[in-house]
């Protein structure tokens, strides 16, 4: 494992010095009391700081903050699929990109009750901009995806994280998750990049087909009734189609925070059946990582849960109704959305957002 130490989660060994750090954190009472309302810090703090172990701080801590996550911003979080994983085996779950951080940590919450174990997570290198998120990302089998530098240093990264996923799925028998493309999805569009697909082989040994059908690919669909994070997204689309945007310092952080505080409606997480070797197998003349990419999107697509904001979105950008898939306080709710954007564009921007799953359902 040394090889991958630039990359890979905090141990079990440390653990508990990024637990002592986390306790020292500014906000760490303010981030105890969203999660145990009713707690006693001090005795929390002991109890934090008595955890050995990587599994028993996802187990407990992480546990009750997704829980509360979804008590306190949602309006019910459902899922299907699950009897689609077979105890003992690793997969590597690809997933459509909607929120920076929950998008992975409700799957690890189901992992945790159905299967006894999480993933790792593949987030980018931008989420560890502050050393608080480092101790919280790498306590939670994070492993850091790095973003730029020169064309040559960018591929060598991308070779070394894919030796690492071959090394934890095939060899160590450990899920990890990842997002299908660079980045999440701030258009609505749900689609695999080709090139993740070819990042997944470079570490390989093997043949491209091989290696895939050794990872257990795994398509996730993640659906929100609302967006918190969808003026932000709006604002970012229309300044990026207008020249290159820049993020602000605490940009991401704020993302973060907005996506686990928003109110998000119902959400549901879809798991889709593994990938079959038979279905790996491109066509004649095909390229066998736009035929997979294209596969995860078929699936992802089919899973996906279409909401009412879905829908009313769809027929408000297109004069296309569709009768009693959503309400007239839907709408409302979107035009209150709507009247905070400054310009026509950036409100047809938001309306795509929550559109364009229709279209891809069809």
């Amino acid at each position: 494992m040394e090889q991958f130490d630039d990359i890979r989660p905090y141990t079990d060994e440390e653990l508990p010095a990024a637990l002592q750090r986390i306790t020292e954190w500014s906000d760490f009472p303010q981030a105890i009391k969203f999660i145990y309302p009713n707690g006693d810090i001090n005795e929390i703090k002991k109890k934090l700081l008595s955890i050995t172990t990587i599994h028993e701080f996802q187990a407990t801590l992480m546990y009750d903050a997704i829980s509360r996550i979804i008590n306190t911003t949602t309006n019910g979080f459902t899922h299907s699929g699950l009897n689609h994983l077979r105890r003992g085996v690793a997969y590597l779950f690809v997933s459509n990109h909607r929120d920076i951080t929950l998008d992975a940590f409700l799957l690890q919450r189901l992992l945790i009750e159905h299967r006894g174990d999480t993933s790792h997570i593949v987030f980018g290198q931008n989420l560890l901009s502050l050393p608080i998120m480092e101790d919280l990302f790498r306590s939670n089998k994070l492993i850091r995806m790095e973003r730029g530098g020169t064309p040559r240093a960018f591929y060598d990264s991308l070779h070394h994280l894919s030796a690492f996923l071959s090394h934890l799925i095939i060899d160590q028998r450990q899920s990890v998750w990842i997002a299908q493309k660079n980045g999440r999805a701030k258009d609505g569009n749900d689609i695999t990049a080709p090139a993740m697909i070819k990042m997944l082989c470079l570490g390989c040994q093997t043949d491209p087909l091989r290696q895939l059908n050794d990872l257990h690919l795994v398509p996730v669909s993640i659906s929100y009734e609302w967006d918190p994070c969808d003026l932000m997204k709006a604002h970012e689309l229309y300044q990026s189609q207008r020249g290159k945007y820049q993020k602000a310092p605490d940009e991401d952080i704020k993302s973060v925070v907005s996506g686990i505080i928003g109110p998000k409606g119902k959400v549901h997480l879809a798991i889709g059946a593994p990938l079959s070797h038979r279905e790996l197998i491109p066509p004649d003349g095909e390229d066998i990582f736009e035929h997979v990419a294209s596969l995860i999107d078929r699936r992802i697509h089919g899973n996906y849960r279409l909401m009412p904001t879905n829908y009313a979105a769809h027929a408000l950008l297109t004069g296309q109704h569709s009768s009693g898939r959503y309400t007239q306080h839907t709408i409302d709710g979107l035009k209150a959305r709507l009247s905070k954007l400054p310009n026509e564009e950036m409100r047809r921007l938001l309306l795509e957002n929550y559109a364009t799953p229709v279209i891809n359902s069809r």
